[in-house]
Formats: C-alpha cells, sequence, structure tokens
C-alpha cells in the first residue's frame, strides 16, 4: 500500500490519466500547467483554436452514441445511459459557457454577439 502525499505538489506537472482517487488530488486540477492554473482563459484560447464550437457539439453527440448504442457498452443499463445523457448536456453547456467567456474576452465586452440568433456565426 502507498502511503499518501504529505508535501505539496505545487510544482509537480501531471502528465497521464486524469481520473485519481488520491486523496490529495481528488478534487484538484490535475492537467493544468502552472501558467494555466494563474490564467485558466489560456485553457479556453488554446481549445477554441483546435475546435469550432459546431465541431466540438458533432464530437460529443459522436461519443455520446457510441457510449449509449455500442454492444458492450458501459450504458447498458437504462439509468446509466440517462446518466450519459445528462453528463453529456452538462459538458455541452460548459463548453458554450467558455465559448462565450472566451468571445466577451476578445471582443473587450464592448459589442458582445447576439447569441440568440442560431445563424449567429462563430468566432
Amino acid at each position: 500500500m502507498e502511503e499518501p502525499l504529505t508535501k505539496s505538489a505545487s510544482n509537480f506537472n501531471f502528465s497521464g490519466k486524469t481520473y485519481n482517487k488520491h486523496p490529495q488530488w481528488y478534487n484538484q486540477p490535475l492537467r493544468l500547467s502552472e501558467e494555466q492554473l494563474d490564467n485558466p482563459l489560456l485553457v479556453l484560447d488554446d481549445f477554441f483554436q483546435c475546435y469550432h464550437l459546431n465541431e466540438t457539439r458533432e464530437l460529443l453527440w459522436q461519443w455520446l452514441t457510441a457510449i449509449i448504442s455500442s454492444p458492450g457498452s458501459i450504458s447498458s443499463e437504462p439509468l446509466e445511459r440517462s446518466n450519459h445523457i445528462y453528463f453529456y448536456e452538462k459538458i455541452e453547456e460548459i463548453i458554450e459557457a467558455a465559448f462565450v467567456l472566451k468571445t466577451n474576452r476578445l471582443s473587450g465586452d464592448r459589442n458582445p454577439p447576439d447569441y440568440s440568433s442560431p445563424l449567429n456565426s462563430e468566432a
């Protein structure tokens, strides 16, 4: 049995799986660098330089449909499928909120885009 960490890991740069039940890491960011911890908007900038909002929705949908419809899926029970759909919806909300934060920051909040129109173009 490994002993729990007793020293701060503030200079520790994590790489590997982020699912971790270690007591000191359980509810802490594991993938963010010190720079990203100091300025989390850097993560949003990087993410939306790699993926457009609609592309993200498409990838999330592909993941969800694979999880709930594949033979031998981890979601064979109705409650598990429901939980995955709920999680999917919440992740999509987080990504959309991040998109709004990033877009408003780039526009300087002077004239934020009108998101009420489905024809609005993405930044």
